[in-house]
């Protein structure tokens, strides 16, 4: 793993850490390894193409895939011989959730959904799961939990899609406690020092985008416009929103089932 606080630091390590990762074979073939989450040797499905390197590869057992594991070992490794920590997760119903659950007991989950409709599909989907729970709401930019009331907040690719992104920066520093975390994914521009805004909302409430319109896969269905583009100053304003430090960790583990690096951000209370 190659751990990162600014640019100046990856421009340093990145040969080193590129020169780590393992080429993804197209080949239709499953990709043998122990996954790091549910500790199965039953290896991860088949890549159809290179972008499987982070949204593919699915743990044969649990379902989880690259990025998702590789959040879930950063949490692991963070949280570690804490079973009862309070943890949430900006995702309920996913294969990822019920991961987690199993090791953390104490783990809440919530979509950003408002329909009461979809919201109850969700929860025939966890109760299928054998976990009795009704998804909740949550919006990132004004989170139902008391201040410093968790010891780790978790979100994958969901900053990207917030207009306001330094109101939930913020909110997240509010909610986790001292000597907490916040581990996450956003599609990560290792190149740039600066993020850039791509889109945002006019006062009327409509999109606006600065270039092509960009909108990302929801697994929950639909397209969800993406308004920034997330570079090394993200640190930065994690850091000025309240936590103590940040980090970028490139996480590359080919027996693991993450052949190539990737990146997860890890930000502490």
């Amino acid at each position: 793993m190659t751990v990162c606080r600014d640019h100046a630091s990856w421009c340093d390590a990145a040969a080193t850490s590129r020169a780590a990762d393992v080429a993804l074979s197209i080949d239709g073939q499953p990709l043998p390894g122990v996954c790091g989450l549910c500790g199965a040797s039953a290896g991860f499905s088949a890549a159809i193409d290179h972008a499987d390197a982070r949204e593919g590869l699915a743990c044969l057992a649990c379902g989880c895939n690259a990025r998702q594991r590789a959040v879930g070992g950063v949490l692991k490794q963070r949280m570690g011989g804490q079973p009862q920590a309070r943890i949430h997760l900006t995702e309920h119903a996913s294969r990822l959730y019920l991961a987690l659950r199993a090791i953390f007991p104490r783990m809440s989950g919530s979509e950003f959904v408002v329909s009461v409709a979809k919201r109850l599909r969700l929860s025939l989907w966890l109760l299928r799961q054998g976990v009795p729970e009704l998804v909740r709401h949550e919006d990132v930019t004004a989170l139902g939990f008391g201040t410093g009331t968790l010891d780790a907040l978790v979100s994958l690719d969901v900053l990207e899609h917030v207009p306001d992104a330094s109101r939930a920066f913020v909110e997240l520093a509010r909610v986790i406690s001292p000597g907490g975390v916040f581990v996450g994914t956003v599609p990560f521009y290792e190149d740039a020092e600066e993020s850039r805004r791509v889109a945002e909302l006019s006062s009327d409430g409509r999109i606006v985008f600065f270039g092509e319109p960009e909108y990302h896969g929801d697994p929950l269905g639909g397209g969800v416009p993406c308004f920034h583009h997330f570079g090394w100053s993200l640190l930065r304003d994690l850091r000025n929103a309240g936590f103590r430090d940040a980090a970028a960790h490139r996480v590359q583990d080919a027996d693991g089932g993450v052949p190539h690096g990737i990146w997860v951000i890890v930000a502490e209370r």
